[in-house]
């Protein structure tokens, strides 16, 4: 399954897009049973077995789901992942290509027209047309991936086992990811117990160790939330950062560094420069990298 930042990437589903579909989205809700009756009624014109008809009649429901999903502005992955089984369904029943074609092309004409006829600004309907267009390739692309992948791992046992492979390595991944989250979690929390014991002693004793132990905390529930946020945008689908890597070492200087100066410790040259000449060098790296990732 291909995953959302890729999708939004390639199809360019921009946040002022997710703006558009959620601005639609009550007027379009007004319009459900209209749109599932006459999806019944131009499914009624192609020609399907018994059993493909039943089919679609028992899910119906989940037609009515997806049209609702379409404009509430979450294309996640748990999004993607629906329209995967939607298209893994079709293949199990047999359905053809070109009927699963046409009727995302019913589907597409459908709201176009609607959105046409609600929409007056024609600035406003211009914009709100296209990300819905972006919305629907990006499902029609999905669907039928996920058709083919059924049908071709009908008839080889080898990508059956891959696919299976994939799917469990996903799920094994998913679950580290929550592990981590949920680890992350509890040191931050903590930490951050840590450092309201910490700063009530620097208030009640006034000491200037406190005061380091205290911003010491701080920094680190610093990289522990940054390192939370990282996990949590992994989870829902985005890259891994490298840059986090680095800014946790820069943060671990700065923090030295804080301890040096506030201590007024009388420290050698050298220590100070390789402390300084560190946090130069990893600003200047956190920066390239951080340039290479938001060009990317």
């Amino acid at each position: 399954m291909k995953y959302r930042k890729t999708l939004s990437k390639n199809y360019e589903l921009t946040e002022r897009d997710i703006e558009h579909l959620l601005y639609i989205q009550p007027f379009m809700a007004k319009y459900k049973d209209e749109f599932l009756e006459d999806a019944a009624e131009k499914i009624d014109t192609f020609q399907l077995s018994d059993k493909q008809k039943e089919a679609i009649k028992a899910n119906m429901e989940k037609m009515g789901m997806w049209y609702d999903r379409v404009f509430d502005g979450m294309p996640d992955n748990a999004y993607f992942t629906f329209l995967h089984k939607l298209g893994y369904s079709l293949s199990k029943y047999n359905f053809e290509q070109d009927i699963i074609s046409t009727l995302i092309s019913f589907c597409r004409l459908w709201m176009h027209e609607k959105i046409f006829v609600i929409m007056d600004d024609d600035i406003r309907r211009k914009g709100i047309l296209l990300s819905m267009h972006k919305m629907l390739d990006i499902n029609n692309e999905i669907v039928i991936s996920a058709y083919y992948d059924k049908l071709v791992s009908s008839y080889n046992p080898v990508h059956t086992y891959r696919s299976t492979v994939v799917r469990l390595s996903e799920k094994f991944s998913f679950l580290m990811h929550t592990a981590l989250v949920t680890v992350l979690m509890l040191l931050t929390l903590l930490a951050g117990w840590v450092f309201i014991e910490e700063a009530l002693h620097m208030l009640h004793e006034q000491s200037d160790h406190a005061l380091i132990t205290a911003l010491g905390s701080l920094l680190i529930i610093w990289v522990l939330v940054e390192l939370m946020h990282t996990e949590i945008q992994m989870i829902k689908g985005g890259k891994f950062k490298n840059s986090i890597f680095i800014s946790v070492a820069l943060i671990a200087f700065i923090r030295d560094l804080m301890i040096i100066t506030l201590k007024h410790e009388t420290t050698n040259m050298l220590q100070h420069g390789f402390i300084l000449g560190s946090i130069l060098v990893l600003g200047v790296i956190y920066w390239l990298i951080v340039k290479t990732e938001n060009s990317n």
